[in-house]
C-alpha cells in the first residue's frame, strides 16, 4: 500500500499504463446553447416581467458581499 500526494497525475498515469488501467478520456461534443440562448431571452424579456415597464431596458446592479449575505 502506498500514497501519492498531490500534484502527481503524471506518476499516476505512468502506473496506471503500466498496470494497463490508463484509459483516455473520450472526446466530446460542446454542448448545445442554442436552446439556452433562446430560453434565457424568454425569461428576461419584457412581455414576460409583469413588474417592469414594456420598454424600460432591465439592468443588473451590484450587491457587495456582505449586504447579498445579509438576506439570508
Amino acid at each position: 500500500m502506498s500514497f501519492i500526494d498531490p500534484p502527481q497525475a503524471e506518476v499516476i498515469q505512468k502506473i496506471l499504463r503500466h498496470c494497463g488501467l490508463w484509459q483516455e478520456p473520450a472526446s466530446r461534443a460542446p454542448p448545445d446553447t442554442a436552446g439556452l440562448v433562446q430560453d434565457l431571452d424568454f425569461c428576461f424579456s419584457t412581455k414576460q416581467n409583469s413588474h417592469s415597464e414594456p420598454d424600460q431596458a432591465q439592468e443588473l446592479t451590484y450587491v457587495d458581499i456582505d449586504t447579498f449575505l445579509a438576506t439570508f
